[in-house]
């Protein structure tokens, strides 16, 4: 029936045109997602990457003044006990240090000045320390106290008249200066002091929050070491230092 091939045949043109036009859709869409994905490519391949901020600068950030005052508690863990609380209160180049017993009062005090040095008393003797005896008391190995505070605010322990200067690796810097040497460790984003290795001792810094490390671990070639665990810190302090006590030295 001539009518009906007729119409077969119109059939069959628009289902082959329907197929070529989808076809034709199908090939555009892929060629356009291709452009598009290798348009893509080329701009992740032709964007220059920022270059990281060089270690001789964060050296530098780490060396900027305390934003304030220091005032700071800790837990104080040393092998004989982990009951131990160490608060502090560094301003204007001097501070106080105190190690107290959880249910008990201060057992070790200790001032210090950037001129005049450092002393520390044993209160359960009713004496003052000198000397290792000193170092032992507080379980800081034998960093001076001033560098002590920089290293607990975030920054590189170094004092006014030290020479910092970069070792052969890249994060690693030598501070020396007024009969004082050790090596910092430095790690970005952020900006942070990780380690510091003196001739007899080392510190390790960790759970940071900016620069300034959350916990810290002392070790000594003896075998001895503390650690310490922030509980509060501020950058405020108002009023005057506690006076340190007048007691004799130990074993005179």
């Amino acid at each position: 029936m001539p009518g009906v091939r007729d119409q077969g045949r119109r059939f069959d043109v628009q289902r082959s045109t329907f197929n070529v036009e989808g076809r034709t859709a199908g090939i555009v869409l892929v060629m356009v997602t291709a452009a598009i994905l290798a348009c893509a490519a080329c701009q992740t391949a032709g964007t220059a990457q920022p270059e990281p901020v060089s270690f001789e600068v964060e050296a530098a950030l780490l060396q900027r003044p305390l934003p304030g005052p220091f005032v700071a508690l800790y837990r104080l863990r040393v092998p004989s006990t982990g009951g131990l609380r160490l608060s502090v209160i560094a301003d204007r180049g001097q501070g106080r240090m105190t190690v107290s017993e959880n249910l008990g009062g201060a057992v070790v005090v200790a001032g210090w000045d950037d001129q005049g040095g450092s002393v520390v008393f044993d209160l359960r003797k009713g004496c003052r320390l000198e000397g290792e005896h000193a170092v032992e008391a507080l379980g800081l190995g034998s960093l001076p106290l001033s560098r002590v505070i920089l290293l607990l605010g975030g920054r590189i322990p170094a004092l006014e008249g030290d020479q910092v200067t970069a070792l052969g690796s890249k994060n690693l810097f030598e501070i020396a200066g007024a009969g004082w040497w050790s090596v910092a460790e430095l790690a970005r984003e952020p900006s942070r002091v990780v380690a510091l290795r003196g001739e007899d001792w080392e510190v390790e810094l960790h759970k940071h929050t900016s620069s300034v490390p959350g916990d810290l671990r002392i070790d000594t070639p003896s075998g001895d070491w503390a650690e310490l665990e922030l509980v509060r810190l501020q950058w405020e302090f108002s009023g005057e230092l506690p006076p340190l006590p007048e007691l004799p030295v130990c074993g005179r």
